[in-house]
Order: C-alpha cells, then sequence, then structure tokens
C-alpha cells in the first residue's frame, strides 16, 4: 500500500505582494501610480518654485518636516491594524499546523513596509527637489532608518499607556530642529539615539503575535467596516467609537451631558490632534508656499474630526435620537458648542507651539478653525447616501456621478470654499 505525504499547507491571507503582478487592475494602478511618483524626479527644477518659493532652501526646517512625517508614520503603526484574521481561518488554524502568529507578522511586515516605503519617499522627494547635499541626504536616511526601526519594535508588541508618548516626542525634536536651525550633524545625533531608545522596547511587553481570539476577531471587524465604507463611498462608517466614560452620568440624557461624555470618550485621539498641530507648524516654517489657511484649514479638519463621531452616530440612528427626545437642532447646537471648546482647545496648542517655534500666522489664517468645525458639523449631519440617482456627468476623466460625489463632499466643500477665500484675502 502506498502512503501518500501530506502537502505542506499554505499560510492563509492575501495574495503574495497583494497581487499586484497578478495582470489586473492592481498590476495596472501599481505600474501607473509608480511612474507617476518616479517622474516627479525628473522635474525637480520645475517642482523647486512651487514648493519652496524663490527663497533659499532651509534644510534645518526640511529635515525637522520630514522627522515629522515620520512621527506620523510611526504613529500610524501603532493603530495596529493589521492584527487581524478572518473568523473561518481562526476556527481551522486551531487544528492546523500553521501558526496565526505567523499570519499576524507577515501582515505586520506588509503595513511596516509601507509606512517605510512611504515616509523614504517623501525624504527623497523634498530633499531632490530642494538639491541638498551630502550632509542633508545622510542625515535624512538615518532619521527614517531610527524611526523604522523603533516604529517596528513597538508595533510588534500590544499596546502600553505610553505608546503615543513615542511620536509626540519625536514631533518635538521635529519642531525644535525647525525652529533652532539645528544642522544634520544634531539629525545624526537624535536618529541614534531614537536607536538606542528603541533597544529596551524591543524586549518589554507582550508581542503582538499572540494576541487572542477578541483581539483578532476586533481587527478583523474594523477592516470590514473600512472596506464597506469605501466600497459603499460613506466615510461616515469610519468615525471612532467611544470608549466607556464611569465618571459622567447620562441617566438624564440631555444633548450637552452626552455630546460632552462622548468627546471625553474619545479623548484618546488628543495626542493625534497635537501631533497635527506640530506638523502644520513645522510646514509653515518649511514649506513658504502653503498659505496659512490651507495648513491650518486642512490641519483642524482632520484633528477636530473624531470629536465629532458622538453627533454622527445620533444623526445615523434614528432611535437614539427618540430616546433623548431632543429635536435636531438641540443636538447640532449642543454637539457643536463642545466640538467649538475642543476646537478652541486646539488653537490654543496650535498657538503656542507656533510661538514656541518662533514663527506666526497671519490673522485671518487663525478663521480656518471655526471654519473647520462649521464644516465638520455638516460633514456629520448629512443624509445617507442615496444611490438611486448618481447623474453621471461627462468629464476629461471620464463619467462621473456627480449626484454621489455632491453627497460624499458634503461638509469638504465648505471647507475648501472658505479656506479659498481666506487665502485669497490673505
Amino acid at each position: 500500500m502506498v502512503t501518500l505525504a501530506p502537502r505542506r499547507m499554505k499560510v492563509p491571507g492575501r495574495k503574495r505582494f497583494g497581487g499586484i503582478f497578478s495582470g489586473d487592475t492592481a498590476s495596472f494602478v501599481f505600474l501607473f501610480g509608480f511612474g507617476f511618483l518616479f517622474t516627479a524626479f525628473f522635474h525637480v527644477d520645475g517642482w523647486r518654485p512651487a514648493v519652496y518659493g524663490s527663497s533659499q532652501v532651509d534644510f534645518p526646517a526640511v529635515l525637522g518636516l520630514l522627522t515629522l512625517c515620520c512621527a506620523v508614520g510611526w504613529r500610524g503603526l501603532l493603530r495596529r491594524g493589521f492584527a487581524w484574521v478572518e473568523p473561518a481561518e481562526l476556527t481551522w488554524l486551531d487544528f492546523a499546523p500553521v501558526d496565526r502568529g505567523r499570519v499576524v507578522v507577515l501582515r505586520l511586515l506588509g503595513a511596516w513596509t509601507g509606512v517605510v516605503v512611504v515616509t523614504g519617499y517623501l525624504v527623497a522627494l523634498l530633499l531632490a527637489v530642494g538639491g541638498a547635499g551630502l550632509d542633508e541626504w545622510r542625515a535624512g536616511i538615518a532619521v527614517v532608518a531610527a524611526t523604522a526601526v523603533i516604529a517596528y519594535v513597538t508595533a510588534r508588541r500590544t499596546a502600553l499607556w505610553f505608546d503615543a508618548a513615542g511620536p509626540l516626542v519625536l514631533a518635538v525634536l521635529g519642531l525644535a530642529i525647525a525652529a533652532f536651525h539645528l544642522g544634520p550633524a544634531t539629525v545624526e545625533f537624535v536618529a541614534a539615539g531614537v536607536v538606542v531608545l528603541a533597544l529596551p522596547l524591543a524586549f518589554g511587553g507582550e508581542p503582538v503575535t499572540r494576541a487572542g481570539r477578541s483581539a483578532l476577531l476586533s481587527g478583523w471587524e474594523g477592516r470590514v467596516l473600512r472596506s464597506v465604507a469605501v466600497t459603499f463611498l460613506d466615510p461616515m462608517m469610519l468615525l471612532p467609537p467611544s470608549a466607556p466614560v464611569g465618571r459622567i452620568s447620562v441617566r438624564r440624557p440631555t444633548p450637552l451631558r452626552l455630546a460632552w461624555a462622548g468627546t471625553i470618550g474619545r479623548s484618546k485621539y488628543a495626542g493625534a490632534g497635537v501631533l497635527v498641530g506640530f506638523a502644520i507648524v513645522v510646514a509653515h516654517i518649511a514649506l513658504p508656499t502653503l498659505p496659512g489657511p490651507v495648513l491650518i484649514g486642512l490641519g483642524g479638519y482632520l484633528a477636530l474630526m473624531p470629536f465629532s463621531a458622538g453627533l454622527g452616530e445620533l444623526w445615523r440612528n434614528p432611535g437614539r435620537r427618540r430616546w433623548l427626545g431632543s429635536p435636531n437642532r438641540d443636538l447640532v447646537l449642543a454637539n457643536g458648542l463642545v466640538l467649538a471648546v475642543v476646537g478652541l482647545l486646539w488653537a490654543a496648542v496650535l498657538l503656542g507651539v507656533t510661538l514656541a517655534a518662533g514663527t506666526s500666522f497671519a490673522g485671518p489664517a487663525w478663521l480656518a478653525v471655526p471654519l473647520s468645525v462649521l464644516s465638520i458639523l455638516r460633514t456629520v449631519t448629512r443624509k445617507a447616501v442615496d444611490y438611486g440617482n448618481p447623474a453621471f456627468v461627462d468629464t476629461p476623466m471620464g463619467p462621473m456621478p456627480a449626484n454621489l460625489v455632491r453627497q460624499l463632499f458634503r461638509g469638504l466643500d465648505l471647507q475648501v470654499l472658505g479656506i479659498v477665500l481666506l487665502s485669497l484675502r490673505i
């Protein structure tokens, strides 16, 4: 009797390299995107006036901005969106000779590679456009390499309470590099310090590869939610949920009390808002061609959006609105008041960082903060997407569903219009 050897079981998950070499749409998008991004390096002389203006390039500020970009990439990797496994795969992984940790590690390496490639591209493009010398190139590469090391060693383990402090400290260092015009040697010293700090972190905490079933399923649910939001053009599904808040009672539910409790429950996103504020100030120093209203407007929209999720959830859930028993106008006013307070605090932090960096924004640029609050309220109070009448119109890029685009960019239209008017006034 002949005995057949069992076949070696493959690791489940996505196709290798995301299917970019399969010859289908993914291959076309990859080749088109790679060609477009690579072509930019052949037109650096044309990009230089648009990015840095006619003045001399402030390379310390550029290195500070690149340090901020690395901090943002590090902060994004700490979300650990790679820690997920489908329920069906989890079921048979328990009885198969495949370690579920290996599946998570492969996704970690994919996400980490993406962050390193994006930050490395930004470093190469900004330095090439500015005509940087060898010292600046060494400093930029050192920052990317050091951040890649510490991002991997911190993302490979489960979350700790001081995780968000790391990117903020790196952001402060980037602000100091830009504000005090520190040279490339100092930037390399900072990169060396980041690598030294990564050594003890590499041996602390529990590896994320040992995440339990509940954590992996929670990550999978988040991934499915993001996929559905992109498929149905509904970004409101991506608004973050609130964490439990035990210090505020809602036994007598009022719009103001519920809005305040929802804001406190999303306080963990305050660190990301502060990080955005640092990036705005450093970008204002390094890229003088960008108007202040553009930086403050877009930054404020991104920083304050998570705190409007409470109103977004109420607007999408008629049952909760009936439970409150309050008219829609009161809900908008209460949540708008709380969001305005958060916007005022964020503007105060941004002003403090601006003064510490020795720079300033024009007066009308600060009007972009209340503009962001109004735009966010308009965004989260939109109706459910209506797919019945897409209203296709012919454009140079092909047919465009005008009605769907109008619904998708509700709120952003007010933001863009206000930013343009403020920029023209300046």
